[in-house]
């Protein structure tokens, strides 16, 4: 198992961090920005305990996905942050 690290900033609330175990296919590194609000959206409207997450680079938008069911299809486009 993989840990893929999450950290978010908002002014109102802080800093947060989270690491997560996780399963990928690859040996690449990505480093990829994107609005936490909905990601957080995307995410509950898949109702389920496990996702999966398809990244094609880090400037390019990320798919998420119920992994037992793909009637449902959630696209978040990153922001650059540099």
């Amino acid at each position: 198992m993989d840990i893929v690290e999450i950290s978010s900033n908002i002014p109102e609330i802080g800093h947060v961090e989270e690491k997560i175990s996780m399963e990928k296919n690859n040996e690449n590194e990505i480093e990829i920005s994107f609005s936490s609000k909905y990601m957080m959206d995307a995410i509950k409207t898949l109702e389920c305990e496990s996702i999966k997450i398809l990244f094609n680079g880090d400037l390019k938008p990320i798919i998420i996905k119920n992994v037992d069911d793909d009637n449902l299809t959630q696209l978040i486009v990153p922001i650059r942050t540099y």
